[in-house]
């Protein structure tokens, strides 16, 4: 029965970091993709502000090109984005580790303590996208889990909105 239940906890331990390394997969796209269309628009704008200020027309677009670019500035999506890959590539290593290793108390035991290391350089989390990450993981793995129901509003917003305070997921898991 010990044998059990310990098959059990690796198997617990395996599927949350391979939805660790989904959710920070996609927050890392997702931040990529935001800073590429901010230096798109500050490029475009910057453009044709330029050729404004050369005729003498409205400033406008110089205008919409600096708020642009402060919100980058300040936002960092670039940096996010290395932040994430950083931390999917941390969990990567613990989900080889944790593969390629026979299960034995000892063993559970450090897949935790680098699980809970890794978790504490991670930021607050996205829930629908954690939700959605879960669901994801569940269906490739055949798990017997129930699948977290999602609202469109919220699957729309997930990497935007961090719906603090809904933690759906952590219910269900607690469950």
């Amino acid at each position: 029965m010990k044998g059990d239940a310990l098959d059990e906890k690796v198997k617990k331990l395996n599927f949350s970091v391979e939805m660790s390394m989904r959710y920070h997969q996609r927050r890392r796209g997702f931040c990529e993709w935001s800073h590429n269309v901010i230096m798109f628009s500050i490029i475009i704008l910057g453009s044709a502000a330029f050729s404004e200020l050369v005729q003498g027309w409205h400033h406008y677009f110089v205008f919409l090109a600096t708020g642009l670019a402060a919100f980058d500035l300040v936002w960092k999506p670039s940096h996010r984005s290395r932040d994430h890959e950083m931390l999917f590539r941390r969990f990567s290593d613990l989900a080889i580790d944790l593969r390629t290793n026979a299960p034995s108390e000892e063993n559970y035991a450090k897949w935790k303590k680098a699980r809970i290391a890794i978790e504490t350089d991670e930021p607050p989390v996205y829930w629908a996208l954690a939700e959605d990450c879960h669901n994801e993981v569940i269906r490739l793995t055949d798990k017997p889990f129930n699948l977290v129901d999602i609202p469109l509003y919220r699957r729309m917003t997930m990497n935007v909105l961090r719906y603090a305070g809904t933690r759906s997921l952590e219910a269900k898991s607690s469950a």
